[in-house]
């Protein structure tokens, strides 16, 4: 199997072992004469990875993660705030966060907008300002204070939302389903704002993104349902979000891939089973709710959303 094949030798001392084990330090003394006896010992010796294993599972499944699927150096594109279609008062905030964390040195590792700045949809009054940051966790103070002058600087413009993550989560594949998501994305060419020039991420695949909707989608329906049960209009925007991330997950099962809500919704009635939803494009609902005026544009919403529910349940009907 040449070096697709690589041996990992785990060792901890005797005390761990027995104290692991439950039983008598006899009885692991005699279970190591019997290893030894066939030659375990030896191992070591040839091991492609000896592993120190005294410490938490979070550290041993970390080491093995990176030894079976390695991170590796990515080209990422680069581009400025002002290149993303933002209002200039949001720019001008963004590049001066950026300006100042890359100021913390080495220790601060990507920034990026992510979502909708990426996939030029981003609206005014609407579209949150997604954020992610990879830095050490030895410079979260630094990010922390970055972050209230960020908010401050938007005020009314934006709202901010920030994920901040260190390299070796990443790495050792820590990741949540957006997660996976924002990295596969970058990689595909969504630009960042800052990047060192030897980050290391784990490769995503199509394949892997699939399985993280999988999991993430019934986190999405459950939270639908509740949204539904909300009064009044001020469900409508997150109503309308989570039917499209429902959406883009179903498509991601189906080996569907689709940016941007007008269509993916559109692409929906491709899942089997699932007619057209008749759902106002984007713009639309974004200025209703701009305006406060969201009775139109909210019941056209809410039979999406009940008829995706509906769609769902019956597939996953005894």
């Amino acid at each position: 199997m040449g070096d697709t094949l690589q041996i990992v030798y785990l060792d901890a001392s005797f005390a761990v072992r027995v104290e692991r084990s439950g039983t008598p330090a006899q009885a692991v003394a005699a279970k190591d004469e019997i290893k030894m006896s066939r030659g375990a010992h030896q191992v070591a010796a040839l091991a492609d990875h000896v592993i120190d294993n005294t410490g938490s599972i979070a550290a041993l499944r970390a080491r093995l993660r990176r030894i079976a699927a390695p991170p590796s150096t990515t080209r990422l594109r680069v581009a400025t705030p002002y290149g993303l279609g933002l209002p200039a008062a949001v720019a001008s905030a963004t590049a001066d966060f950026t300006d100042t964390v890359r100021a913390y040195g080495p220790g601060v590792r990507l920034v990026a907008l992510t979502g909708s700045p990426g996939e030029g949809t981003w609206i005014a009054g609407w579209s949150d300002l997604d954020l992610m940051v990879i830095a050490e966790h030895e410079v979260s103070g630094g990010i922390h204070e970055a972050l209230e002058q960020y908010r401050t600087a938007l005020g009314s413009a934006a709202s901010l939302g920030p994920t901040l993550v260190t390299p070796g989560e990443l790495t050792a594949r820590r990741l949540t389903p957006r997660l996976a998501f924002v990295l596969h994305q970058l990689q595909q060419g969504s630009p960042v704002l800052h990047t060192a020039c030897d980050l290391e991420l784990p490769t995503i695949s199509r394949d892997e993104l699939a399985f993280a909707a999988v999991r993430e989608l019934p986190q999405v329906m459950l939270t639908m349902r509740r949204l539904r049960t909300a009064e009044g209009t001020t469900a409508l925007r997150q109503l309308y979000k989570h039917l499209v991330l429902a959406c883009r997950l179903l498509l991601r099962e189906h080996n569907q891939w689709e940016s941007g809500p007008d269509r993916i919704l559109a692409a929906a009635s491709r899942v089997p089973g699932l007619t057209a939803l008749a759902v106002p494009p984007l713009a639309e609902v974004a200025n209703a709710w701009r305006d406060g005026d969201t009775e139109l544009v909210l019941m056209p919403v809410t039979a999406a959303v009940d008829q995706l529910l509906t769609w769902y349940a019956l597939q996953l009907a005894a």
